[in-house]
């Protein structure tokens, strides 16, 4: 039994050596993916004039996507949007990020300027919205 299965790999060591090479590269090529999506920064898209008055030339700006901002040599820091929505048809506000904040019509939000002061109009936060 032992010798038939040793005499079925080596009638397929090409096959076998082709599938186990398939394989190392498909785990190879996942992982660096799954590395190249922690560091990816968004590309920003800027409008820059072109030589015609009006022209809007938009170009993706790739170096200062990648490149930290300072300014007087510290980092600049981003400004979260502290702001909350509400539905009128509704007691629960959100967060501007939650799912449930984009899934209000616009005819329908009651914006407050922090969450205390939603509260304060008797709204609680929507259960599936974490700060």
């Amino acid at each position: 039994m032992l010798a038939r299965f040793f005499n079925l790999i080596k009638s397929n060591k090409h096959s076998i050596f082709l599938a186990f090479c398939i394989g190392l590269i498909s785990f190879i090529s996942y992982n660096l993916g799954q590395i190249d999506a922690l560091q990816q920064t968004p590309i920003k898209i800027l409008e820059r004039g072109g030589s015609k008055a009006g022209s809007n030339n938009l170009k993706a700006d790739i170096y200062s996507a990648t490149q930290t901002k300072t300014l007087n040599n510290k980092a600049e820091t981003k400004v979260l949007d502290t702001r909350v929505v509400a539905s009128k048809n509704s007691d629960k506000y959100h967060y501007t990020w939650c799912a449930g904040a984009k899934k209000i019509k616009e005819e329908n939000k009651v914006w407050f300027n922090s969450a205390q002061e939603a509260e304060s109009r008797g709204y609680a936060l929507a259960g599936n919205c974490l700060p």
